[in-house]
């Protein structure tokens, strides 16, 4: 016989496999071909779901629910910092490219 224990999962190992859970649920969403609704929600669950798992897939699944929620924030700080620098530099780098108007 086998030793029962009642060891819980830790916080971070059960929100990765929650997060695998909702990513398989928004391709399913996406794959049905019924209603265009279901496929509209697929996509934006796929969109926050995939966001999530960047930042759940670079934490260690030991990790409990303070540390987790911590480090969690700074990645989706640091990947909306990212998104907002390239929104305001993309204008400059297209200019960059124009050729020169001669006068």
């Amino acid at each position: 016989m086998g030793v029962i224990t009642n060891k819980k999962i830790p916080f971070a190992a059960r929100a990765q496999r929650l997060n695998i859970y909702l990513l398989l649920l928004a391709l399913f969403m996406l794959a049905q071909q019924f209603t265009y609704t279901i496929y509209l929600w697929g996509f934006r669950l796929l969109f926050v779901v995939v966001t999530l798992q960047v930042a759940l897939g670079n934490i260690d699944p030991e990790w409990d629910f303070k540390k987790t929620a911590r480090k969690t924030l700074i990645i989706l700080l640091v990947i909306a910092a990212i998104f907002i620098i390239s929104i305001v530099v993309t204008p400059y780098l297209v200019e960059l490219g124009r050729p020169k108007r001669a006068f």
